[in-house]
């Protein structure tokens, strides 16, 4: 049983098939090189016809025998694989006659024959019939495959009797092969996968089978010379195996479809060029030079804009400039409601491939990834916004590429940055919200607190008039220029002493050390910590008596301050506003910052440097 399933390898399979190639390509070479030349003299080397056609045939056979060694039990790779074993039986046929048919025994010269002609017209019905099983299996294949093997094989043993009467067979078999890729055409509307095969199938098959049908089966079926030997024309039936089989093997075969309609236009203007200046020299009598020129004029001016507006007919792709994708992707990250931008998420996807289908997908990949061959492209989540799966893209006419992978990767990454930059202006927002209201709290709070409470009318006008100056400060985020050092602190004890004394609280203000000046944000920061400990001292110490002590030494700026109130609970002490924006404001300057209970009331110790510093 071991034994048997070891002969039962795709590697078994595929050394059957390149054994069977190899060993028949010797036969024959063998068979041409006993062959006699025109002087009778013994062949040195085999005739190159003889070498393209076996080359030829041996490289369809082994594609074809490949494709089948992996999937041996699949129809179609099997009637690929009977296509492939005729296109060598008909070329290695070609291929016995050497240097010429008339030089060649009767029985050789019958049996090349016979093989060109049988191989022949078993690669035509070998097509046919795959093209009535895949992509997809057309209703009653059997009984049409069964028709068309009796019809063109008894068509075939007609034409043999009378070899003279040239190619009809082959020239109707092609265009059998046309009309099944037509049916499939139409049964594989609703099925892009199987629709890009077939697209790549097809122009495979016409450019492979369709040149070689034209330039040497149609001339011969009225009796007409080959455009080139059919020993060199054979080289285009390559093309048919090549693309056959990454069809049938489906490798990258989201990229096929674009190239397929790429290269059909490409020959088609090569064909359109040959043609016109064939036409223009024989028809108008032009000289050669002239009739390449106009025939290059021609082209350009009719033949490459005809082929742009097919292929935009073809391959309908809406497409976003860079621009409008950037503004797209901002607006998204931008928006204000998460359910709108989960909406113009979906949207934006919908307008770059227009899927026939965009759902959330969990969970969802690290990256944008190709799925289903091509029908379904995976978009990764960003930030709160979810990954998606996108299918059939551009309502089901095509299929995603690498292209569109990359395209989703950019743009899955430019909304990364975006969101992060919406992150970082929302926590700028954030800290500007909290700045202000520290500073309303800080500043604002204990200046009005101090001018309801100052008994000379002045003096209550100057402190309201320097709040609302304040107030435009805090709200514009602008802080008064440097300030001297001694007249900032005069006008910070005198405040403080006008408060205090409002409600009976002794101030002792001391200053040690001189500074040239103060930084606005360091001389602001000062201001409102000694406003905020004046305020809590009034409201909250119950004390009689206030110590305010300022040092300036090359360390920088200390601070302070001490009361005989009633203190506070470090365990229990909930820290509220007044606290927490102490702490905040000093550490933003990159100073530190100490408050703890004293043995009478509360001790606050600051460090500050004298000159702006940020963590």
């Amino acid at each position: 049983m071991t034994r048997l399933r070891a002969f039962n390898t795709p590697g078994f399979r595929l050394g059957a098939v390149l054994f069977t190639g190899i060993g028949l390509a010797v036969l024959v070479l063998a068979i041409v090189m006993s062959q006699p030349t025109i002087d009778g003299a013994e062949r040195l080397l085999p005739p190159l016809s003889s070498v393209s056609s076996l080359s030829v045939g041996f490289l369809a056979f082994m594609i074809s025998g490949w494709v089948w060694a992996l999937r041996p039990r699949d129809l179609p790779t099997i009637l690929f694989l009977i296509s492939g074993l005729a296109t060598l039986t008909f070329t290695y046929g070609a291929a016995l006659f050497g240097g010429g048919a008339y030089l060649l025994p009767v029985w050789q010269r019958e049996t090349a024959f016979y093989l060109n002609v049988w191989g022949a017209t078993g690669f035509g019905i070998a097509m046919i019939c795959l093209f009535l099983v895949y992509p997809v299996r057309i209703q009653g294949w059997r009984w049409i495959a069964l028709a068309t093997l009796v019809f063109f094989c008894g068509w075939t043993v007609i034409a043999v009797s009378n070899p003279n009467e040239g190619h009809p067979v082959t020239l109707v078999e092609m265009f059998c092969i046309i009309a099944m890729i037509a049916v499939q055409f139409f049964a594989t509307r609703g099925d892009p996968k199987g629709r890009a095969i077939l697209i790549w199938f097809g122009v495979s098959v016409v450019l492979g089978a369709g040149s070689f049908i034209a330039l040497v089966a149609l001339p011969n079926t009225f009796l007409l010379p080959s455009v080139i030997p059919a020993e060199y024309a054979f080289a285009f039936f390559l093309i048919i195996y090549v693309g056959v089989a990454a069809g049938l093997r489906r490798y990258r075969l989201f990229e096929l479809e674009e190239w397929s309609f790429r290269v059909l236009f490409y020959a088609m203007g090569a064909v359109f060029l040959i043609a016109l200046d064939a036409a223009l020299i024989f028809l108008l009598s032009l000289g050669q030079l002239e009739a390449l020129s106009v025939s290059l004029l021609l082209v350009a001016f009719l033949y490459l804009p005809f082929r742009d507006v097919l292929f935009r007919t073809f391959l309908r792709r809406k497409a976003l400039t860079e621009q409008a994708m950037f503004q797209a992707v901002l607006g998204v990250a931008f928006d204000a409601s998460e359910t709108a931008r989960s909406e113009r998420w979906t949207g934006l996807w919908q307008t770059l491939f227009d899927p026939l289908e965009v759902a959330p997908v969990r969970p969802g990949p690290v990256a944008a990834t190709i799925a289903e061959e091509g029908a379904e492209l995976l978009i990764p989540a960003s930030a709160q916004l979810p990954a998606l799966r996108l299918r059939h893209p551009w309502q089901g006419r095509g299929l995603f590429s690498p292209r569109h992978q990359k395209l989703a990767e950019e743009v899955s990454g430019l909304m990364r940055h975006a969101e992060q930059g919406r992150r970082a202006y929302d926590r700028g927002v954030a800290e500007e919200r909290v700045r202000i209201a520290r500073d309303m709290h800080d500043n604002i709070g204990a200046q009005l607190l101090g001018a309801l409470h100052s008994a000379e009318p002045e003096r209550k006008n100057t402190m309201i008039r320097e709040t609302l100056t304040d107030l435009r400060e805090i709200i514009n985020n602008a802080p008064r220029a440097a300030q001297d050092f001694d007249e900032a602190l005069a006008d910070l004890r005198a405040e403080s002493a006008e408060r205090l004394a409002a409600a009976d609280v002794r101030l002792s203000w001391t200053v040690e050390g001189e500074a040239p000046t103060l930084s606005a944000h360091v001389a602001h920061a000062l201001r409102s910590i000694v406003r905020e400990a004046v305020s809590n001292v009034i409201k909250h110490a119950g004390a009689d008596a206030m110590v305010i002590r300022i040092i300036a030494d090359d360390r920088g700026l200390g601070i302070a301050i001490r009361d005989n109130g009633r203190g506070f609970d470090a365990a229990h002490v909930n820290g509220g506003h007044g606290l927490v924006n102490l702490r905040a404001r000093v550490e933003g300057l990159n100073g530190a910052i100490d408050i703890a209970p004293a043995e009478t009331g509360t001790s606050i110790d600051v460090r500050l440097p004298m000159e702006e510093t940020r963590p």
